[in-house]
């Protein structure tokens, strides 16, 4: 039952390299046994002897055009022709069903999927990860062919690639999955993004249409209402889109989800006006307080600002839309100002200090750490070496959570003065130009 998707990556292709090749994802050591026909089938395909999966290590790292030596010095030179596109390479996934595949012949399958798909033209590299509970397997393919063409990955491609992995995995005998369902594809952003906990654009742009669908009875007072917090809408064809202030990018409104058409939205409002769920708009007015002291009591604030932002409709849409951001990242400052509060830490100084209190420690622990290392390549017994690794992973553990406090030190170091202009901007906003044009032309200055 195998699984595929690709995406575009538009970092430098060494960290998809780096990341696909990892030794420790790939790497497997055998014991010796006898071997079945599909062992060998596999081992022919990838022209090997069929005794070499009885060695001591292998890794599932194969090269199409390419060597995993050589890879990243042909895919930055293919890349130097290429057009104004930031696009490096793209980023294939093959997943196999849990304990029905071996890493030989789930390795074997992608080396001659990717013969298939890019072998004429584009180099390749084949990894078969190991580590999880399930096989897998990874492909780098360069943006750019040897032909100089691009790589054009769209459904046409995907669709081949799913089709030539079905295919492939029947002959081997393995389940495939005969009726798909049908899903949006998200952006490797999107997916990291959730992982992190960090709400999306799309997130934010499904939140603001939530809230003001609480208060409005038609689709033009529905418009006007998003209007006034920067949105604007278009259609493009039969398709109704919609951008946020200070975005370049237009979203489909019916890829937010299903509840998001026009349809939908208008059932929305006529339910809340039938049960009696509509409820009156809210004035955002937030209390003059004394005006913070200090980087924490300035970040506490400050959180307490972007969670009254997210409950109500404020009535400046330019200050709504430039705190945008810093709403669907209110978890990282709500870590920050903890972070700020458990070191005592209230100016930029008590910052820097700390910081290099934090840069000492892991200095300290990587010279340890690198000494155990050291010590490593020169012992050959795994019984011995055992307690020195989990010793270098004891440390490494501890290294970990003092490279994030200084990450947040130089962080909420280059945030602090935008945090204070912004809080600034939401609790003393700046009077209409219209307003002052009026002051001017009829105060005690112009009698």
């Amino acid at each position: 039952m195998a699984t595929t998707k690709i995406w575009d990556v538009r970092a430098h292709v060494s960290k998809l390299l780096a990341y696909v090749a990892n030794k420790n994802k790939t790497t497997m050591e055998f014991e010796n046994k006898s071997f079945d026909e599909s062992e060998k089938l596999a081992a022919e395909i990838l022209g090997l002897p069929y005794d070499h999966f009885a060695t001591e290590e292998k890794k599932f790292v194969s090269g199409i055009n390419c060597t995993p030596d050589n890879a990243k010095e042909i895919m930055l030179l293919l890349l130097e022709d290429t057009d104004s596109s930031d696009i490096q390479a793209y980023h294939g996934y093959q997943s196999f069903k849990p304990n029905e595949v071996t890493p030989d012949i789930a390795h074997a399958i992608g080396v001659q999927l990717a013969n298939e798909l890019w072998g004429e033209d584009f180099p390749v590299i084949v990894a078969t990860h190991i580590d999880k509970g399930h096989v897998h397997n990874h492909f780098c393919l360069s943006a750019t062919g040897f032909s100089g063409k691009r790589y054009h990955d769209c459904k046409a491609t995907y669709k081949l690639m799913r089709d030539t992995s079905d295919r492939l995995c029947r002959e081997y005998g393995l389940s495939v999955i005969e009726k798909p369902k049908k899903e949006n594809r998200k952006h490797i952003a999107e997916v990291h993004a959730k992982q992190q906990g960090i709400p999306t654009i799309r997130d934010q742009i499904r939140a603001d249409i939530d809230s003001v669908v609480r208060y409005e009875v038609t689709l033009k007072s529905f418009y006007k209402r998003m209007q006034l917090l920067g949105y604007k809408f278009e259609y493009r064809g039969q398709y109704l889109r919609i951008k946020p202030y200070g975005y370049n990018k237009f979203f489909r409104m019916d890829k937010l989800g299903a509840e998001y058409t026009e349809d939908e939205l208008k059932a929305r409002m006529a339910y809340n006006w039938r049960n009696g769920l509509l409820r009156a708009l809210p004035i955002y007015k937030p209390t003059l307080q004394e005006k913070p002291k200090g980087l924490y009591a300035l970040y506490l604030h400050y959180c307490y600002l972007l969670g009254a932002v997210q409950e109500t409709v404020p009535q400046d849409p330019e200050v709504y839309a430039s705190i945008r951001e810093d709403v669907r990242r209110a978890r990282m400052y709500n870590e920050h100002a903890k972070f700020l509060g458990k070191y005592n830490l209230n100016t930029g100084e008590d910052l820097q200090r700390h910081e290099q209190m934090v840069k000492a420690q892991i200095s300290a622990l990587c010279k340890e750490r690198q000494a155990l290392r050291n010590k490593l390549r020169w012992m050959k017994d795994n019984e011995e070496m055992q307690p020195i690794r989990e010793e270098i992973y004891a440390i490494s553990a501890k290294i970990k959570p003092l490279r994030k406090e200084q990450k947040m030190c130089k962080d909420i170091y280059e945030r602090s003065t935008a945090v204070a202009r912004t809080v600034e901007q939401i609790e003393f906003p700046k009077p209409p130009e219209k307003a002052k044009q009026q002051t001017r032309n009829h105060g005690w200055g112009s009698r």
